[in-house]
């Protein structure tokens, strides 16, 4: 009998459990330009109602956005049978799969702080380029920049041409406020599938969110952050690292090399391409509240075939006589 041996591709997963904070609002800033009237069922015109809509998954299900990746970029054309999902360390059973290509709502969030040097200012102009090589007509973004306090420089747009090309380097570092309001802004986005791309070289020194707050928000929101830190891994790497992993995003280290960080661009675009849904009923059936821990592997093709694998590293569990005022994630989403 053939023997037959299957490595995987594996999420790396830590698994914490948070202490949910009352979530003061946000410092005020400017980000009032014309997003009045938006939302799913507006779009941009000519928008998605062109792609097809996953079916509607059932309620009692925990859904999952997983992103998977090779050297070449997004790895299309796997079919459930290649996944598996584990929760706490327990194998589940897959109900629900989906390979999403749907159009991509993206929120840009630039540094523009004193700590931004040449290198790093000239560097940050080459990602929103990079990015927006590959985008379809469907595609939309926007651009927040953060000094003094964060700025939406770019409103939601389908138009590559208005990134900007200058950025300041004056002013405080309000990282967490810029990050926080750009996720807020998602909730204006007219595409299912939501990101935002942090890109910066030092860490927060604003008086608005704090780190908790961040990620207690972070974690609720149908939002993947991502982040480019050209500090070299000294960007607030725990909180960046720790957006990353709840929101099923990715943390990338670099310099302040232009080539290296329009490389990481250009990567991220290509694996963001196409992701796949994943839902499964747990076998968890405790109504407790409590974060429990995901990881999901996929096998390769060949053992030569690395594969890069990222989703969100939890979820909260629906917890008994929940209210509607509950603050309790109940699907993962």
């Amino acid at each position: 009998m053939r023997q037959f041996r299957a490595t995987w591709g594996i999420v790396t997963v830590t698994v914490l459990t948070w202490t949910f904070l009352s979530i003061s609002s946000p410092t005020q800033t400017q980000l009032n330009p014309s997003q009045q009237g938006r939302g799913a069922t507006g779009g941009m015109p000519g928008g998605r109602g062109a792609s097809v809509e996953p079916p509607v998954p059932a309620e009692d299900l925990v859904l999952l956005t997983v992103t998977v990746a090779d050297k070449n970029g997004a790895v299309t054309g796997l079919d459930k049978n290649r996944f598996q999902v584990l929760e706490d360390g327990v194998e589940q059973k897959i109900a629900y799969f989906w390979v999403d290509s749907r159009p991509i709502s993206v929120g840009f969030v630039f540094d523009g702080s004193s700590a931004m040097t040449d290198g790093t200012n000239e560097a940050m102009r080459e990602v929103g380029p990079a990015f927006l090589k590959s985008k379809t007509a469907d595609d939309e973004y926007f651009v927040i920049v953060f000094s003094d306090a964060p700025a939406m420089v770019v409103a939601y747009t389908n138009d590559a041409k208005l990134m900007p090309k200058v950025f300041p380097k004056t002013g405080e570092q309000p990282l967490y406020d810029a990050i926080y309001n750009g996720i807020d802004a998602m909730k204006e986005a007219a595409n299912p599938r939501k990101v935002v791309l942090v890109v910066t070289a030092a860490g927060d020194n604003g008086k608005g969110q704090t780190d908790d707050q961040l990620i207690n928000y972070a974690i609720k929101q149908p939002v993947q952050v991502y982040s480019i830190d050209m500090g070299g891994g000294v960007a607030a790497s725990n909180t960046i690292d720790l957006l990353a992993s709840v929101t099923g995003g990715r943390a990338y280290v670099s310099t302040d090399s232009s080539f290296l960080v329009e490389n990481i661009a250009v990567e991220l675009a290509r694996a963001l391409k196409t992701q796949y849904l994943i839902g499964y009923k747990s076998t968890n059936t405790k109504m407790d509240g409590h974060r429990r821990g995901v990881k999901v592997k996929v096998r390769p093709a060949s053992e030569s075939q690395k594969l890069t694998v990222w989703t969100k590293s939890g979820y909260y569990s629906r917890k008994e006589k929940e209210t509607k005022s509950s603050n309790t994630v109940a699907t993962g989403k």
